[in-house]
């Protein structure tokens, strides 16, 4: 066969051994649980989770103002 077809069929074993990996780590990582509760989480009333170190950032930045102002 020519070099191109040989190419042709990696490419084409290479994405889909891709594919079963994602499927299978999103399996494994609980990403197929709940696919309902997405659209019912942003009827909940209440404030969202801050992100990781985002307070501290916050602290630091009032701390530099407050001592800036003075």
């Amino acid at each position: 066969m020519a070099l191109g077809v040989w190419v042709f069929f990696g490419w084409m074993i290479l994405v889909a051994a891709t594919g079963v990996a994602f499927l299978i780590w999103g399996w494994k990582s609980g990403q197929f649980k709940n696919v309902e509760e997405a659209k019912y989480r942003m009827l909940e009333d209440r404030e969202p989770e801050p992100w990781p170190g985002r307070e501290e950032k916050k602290k630091k930045t009032q701390a530099e103002e407050e001592g800036g102002s003075e």
